[in-house]
């Protein structure tokens, strides 16, 4: 298997839309994890600055995160977020031929 393709975005939630934010962010990874192609997906809170999240993602193709993007459970999972949060996603892919190794 070639190195995995790597999806991090950063969202801020308004306070008050935590809750839906974090319900629509439920049912997004339960069902984005079936996906095909699908190594891992986790969005994790800040602990320190509550509404800050991050979300991280590991996918085997460039096709399977571009599928993941059209999916209907992601469509609606976006509508979600930009009613949520204080300013637009911050999203970006990592591809593997362009990470320096140690």
């Amino acid at each position: 298997m070639s190195d995995p393709f790597l999806v991090i975005a950063r969202i801020e939630v308004r306070p008050e839309a935590w809750e839906p934010f974090v319900a629509a962010a439920g049912h997004c990874i339960e069902a984005t994890r079936r996906e095909t192609g699908c190594l891992a997906y986790e969005i994790h809170e800040s602990l320190t600055q509550p509404c800050r999240f991050v979300s991280y993602e590991s996918w085997e193709t460039r096709a399977d995160i571009d599928r993941h993007m059209r999916s209907s459970h992601m469509l609606a999972f976006l509508e979600t977020v930009r009613a949520c949060v204080t300013t637009p996603a911050v999203i970006e892919v990592v591809e593997p031929r362009s990470i320096d190794r140690l």
